[in-house]
């Protein structure tokens, strides 16, 4: 993977919010951990997979994101969750450094899909049941690289607007994560 020095910006000026996700989500051991992460990480991908529907891309962007929330709710389905209602969230993305920031955290997260998706599968969970969110996020490295390049490539990039669109997501998901939203039918 090539170096990108605007992404290791944004980890630097990330790194307590990434933290402090990291520690609420914790670790999923027990199949009733398991249910609590796909039903919170659910209420947040669905709001930010929201946000991202009705951001304005601009010209010349043929990269998107990698969209999790469709999966999310298939996977709480066969877990016997209730449908995920998102939460309410507001994140300005109307010009290019606020929505790299988001999509920062967003596509980052793929990296740790990897990881996740072996612990779901030593849980019985397969990309077919219970871990569809986690194949697609984990499936293709390309699409992260293919995400740094628009990142260092972005011209006018504001690292200042992009890592306070990164933290507000952070603390969007540590928000949904520090909630106990999980509804079993």
């Amino acid at each position: 993977m090539s170096y990108s020095k605007r992404r290791f910006e944004l980890r630097d000026r990330t790194r307590d919010g990434h933290e402090q996700l990291d520690a609420a989500v914790g670790v999923f051991d027990t199949l009733a951990t398991y249910r609590r992460y796909v039903s919170l990480l659910g209420a947040f991908r669905s709001a930010m997979d929201g946000q991202l529907s009705g951001a304005i891309w601009p010209a010349g962007w043929i990269w998107r994101p990698t969209v999790v929330s469709a999966a999310l709710a298939q996977d709480a389905d066969d877990l016997g969750l209730a449908a995920t209602h998102p939460v309410t969230a507001v994140i300005d993305l109307g010009e290019p450094s606020a929505l790299l920031g988001a999509l920062y955290v967003l596509e980052g997260s793929t990296l740790g899909a990897r990881v996740l998706r072996q612990r779901a599968a030593a849980l019985g969970m397969r990309d077919d049941f219970g871990a569809r969110h986690l194949a697609l996020m984990s499936n293709d490295i390309a699409q992260w690289q293919s995400f740094l390049l628009l990142l260092d490539e972005a011209r006018d990039f504001d690292i200042e607007r992009a890592a306070a669109s990164a933290n507000e997501v952070f603390a969007l998901a540590l928000r949904c994560f520090e909630s106990n939203r999980v509804v079993c039918q």
